[in-house]
């Protein structure tokens, strides 16, 4: 398999992982802070700490999947030349 296309492989499951750790930690405390007070639940069915962090996964996973392989490429092509 080409090395470029590797790196980006993994430099994309790192950002993936990271997205989804990230994203739901932090909609895990926004929701919780700032939502709580809201009756969400008699709309969604849903908590408002449970629907901030599904939010913030699905944000995470999409901001940091991309970021994570343009990271992945830049070190690589870095480490290639060195």
């Amino acid at each position: 398999m080409n090395k470029k296309i590797l790196v980006g492989i993994l430099g994309g499951l790192l950002g993936l992982l990271v997205g989804i750790i990230g994203g739901g930690f932090l909609g895990l405390v926004v929701g919780g802070t700032f939502l709580g007070g809201f009756e969400i639940h008699k709309y969604t069915g849903y908590e408002g700490y449970e629907l901030a962090a599904y939010v913030g996964v699905v944000i995470g996973v999409l901001i940091m999947t991309p970021l994570g392989v343009k990271s992945a490429m830049r070190i690589a092509g870095r480490a290639g030349k060195v």
